[in-house]
């Protein structure tokens, strides 16, 4: 595939003529830097203190994140490298990434000592004293081996591979109380100078959320502006957008404000973007009804975009039941042999079976059974599929899961609004979304934009799936 470096001038080079490559013909990026050790510190301890206080299945994405932040903090440092027992690898890769619920258990390396013909990446993968340091602190085992070679740089193994990324942080305030009554965004695109596309293609999704826009143009005011820095940022931007008579802007002060946690110098993921704002959103909300007894701002994301997924384990022992209730705002899907959206949601709801559960009733380790469902479906629907994989081997999964205009989800009717796509492998990617705004489809690549008809949509590798419930 030919590459193009993203820049002011060209961040893309659509063929014109042939619709249907279209993803072959988007830039990709240079070379990812490696991530900056001072910088990643603390957002990494905030990462793993959220994981800590964690349950059930947020935990699990949050132990993703944290893996993916471990393994990058250290690619170029001259730390200790350790072997890794290659089936507990696999376990440890099946539990984060396919939505098992079957913990990978104490880590059991007394094979690599037993044998000295083992076989790099698949006997054994080689890990990064940080990454060993916090899986031996949560699963325990041992014992500890140093490896003799430092691993291979991830450009070599990228390269090598076919793919990669995986699965949550206005200036310029109307001094009138103006109600906006056209929530309708105008099509226009985002300047990229750097790495923001992932940014860009994420913004640009939400747009098509009528009920979010109109929040923000016209809740928001001057006695807000010191306490929702996110919320005035998007309301800044929603506003340039209305305002410009140019095809593009350039976003200023959201990127300002969220560029201690996202560094505009490296890459960086969507679906985590995705997830910061929209709790950022609710958190400032939050936030600022605690402070007030009247004129509470409205929950617009708990009531827009909220579902609500409950997981029940039952003992096969006993048959006592355990159940955890969690909140999500996008529901992450394994990738397996199937190849349809409807099939990986019901993948994700079926019942799975346990081994060694220990119960809290009866004390034994025993089999038991897990069940999933959603009890409350949000308005807004969004579907993150699990391309991206950074454990035990970074690389990206590029099956093509088709998804169709309308769909029926637990009994519910959705219409598709928006997707974004990830082009590219792990190391050299770009992000660009597919949206449909004043009854269109739009295909949005930073600040150039295109009319696109339903099959260029339905023919993407779609990364996160929006999709609005019709009532």
């Amino acid at each position: 595939m030919q590459s193009f470096k993203d820049t002011d001038n060209n961040s893309e080079n659509l063929n014109e003529e042939d619709n249907s490559s279209i993803n072959q013909h988007v830039p990709q990026f240079p070379q990812k830097k490696a991530p900056s050790y001072s910088h990643e510190v603390p957002q990494i301890l905030k990462l793993q203190n959220q994981f800590r206080n964690a349950q059930g299945n947020i935990r699990r994405e949050l132990e993703c994140q944290l893996i993916k932040r471990l393994v990058d903090l250290k690619k170029n440092s001259d730390s200790d490298w350790y072997r890794l027992n290659g089936a507990w690898a696999q376990k440890y890769t099946t539990y984060l990434y396919d939505n098992s619920s079957t913990l990978p258990g104490p880590i059991d390396n007394t094979d690599l000592l037993q044998n000295r013909n083992q076989v790099r990446n698949v006997d054994f993968f080689v890990v990064n004293e940080t990454v060993w340091k916090f899986l031996l602190e949560e699963y325990s085992g041992g014992p500890e081996i140093l490896d003799e070679k430092i691993p291979p740089s991830p450009t070599s193994n990228a390269s090598s591979t076919t793919d990669r990324a995986k699965s949550v942080d206005i200036s310029i305030i109307s001094s009138v109380s103006q109600i906006d009554i056209n929530p309708e965004i105008p099509i226009k695109g985002l300047k990229n100078e750097l790495y923001f596309c992932y940014m860009h293609s994420t913004l640009q999704c939400m747009m098509t959320i009528s009920e979010l826009n109109n929040f923000i143009l016209n809740y928001i005011n001057r006695q807000h502006s010191q306490s929702m820095t996110l919320c005035r940022n998007y309301q800044e931007l929603l506003r340039q957008l209305k305002d410009t008579q140019y095809d593009y802007i350039k976003i200023n002060s959201l990127r300002n404000t969220i560029s201690k946690k996202f560094n505009p110098k490296h890459q960086h993921d969507a679906q985590e973007f995705l997830l910061f704002l929209m709790s950022s959103f609710e958190d400032e909300i939050n936030n600022f009804n605690k402070k007030q007894t009247q004129s509470k701002l409205p929950n617009i994301i708990q009531k827009y975009l909220q579902g609500q997924i409950i997981s029940e384990i039952i003992c096969k022992n006993c048959l006592h039941k355990s159940s955890i209730t969690e909140d999500f705002l996008t529901l992450s899907l394994a990738l397996t042999k199937i190849n349809s959206i409807n099939q990986l949601l019901d993948e994700f709801l079926k019942d799975e079976l346990i081994q060694d559960y220990k119960c809290d009733s009866c004390h034994k380790k025993k089999t038991a059974i897990k069940k999933t469902r959603i009890t409350k479906l949000p308005q807004y629907l969004i579907l993150h599929l699990k391309r991206f994989k950074f454990f035990p081997k970074s690389n990206k999964i590029i099956q093509h899961v088709k998804f169709s205009l309308e769909s029926i989800f637990c009994g519910i009717k959705y219409t598709l609004v928006g997707v974004i796509v990830h082009s590219g492998s792990l190391e050299q990617g770009h992000y660009f979304s597919y949206c449909k705004r004043q009854n269109k489809w739009w295909l949005f690549n930073d600040q150039k934009i295109k009319q696109v008809n339903n099959i260029d949509v339905l023919q993407q590798q779609a990364y996160i799936l929006f999709y609005q419930q019709l009532l």
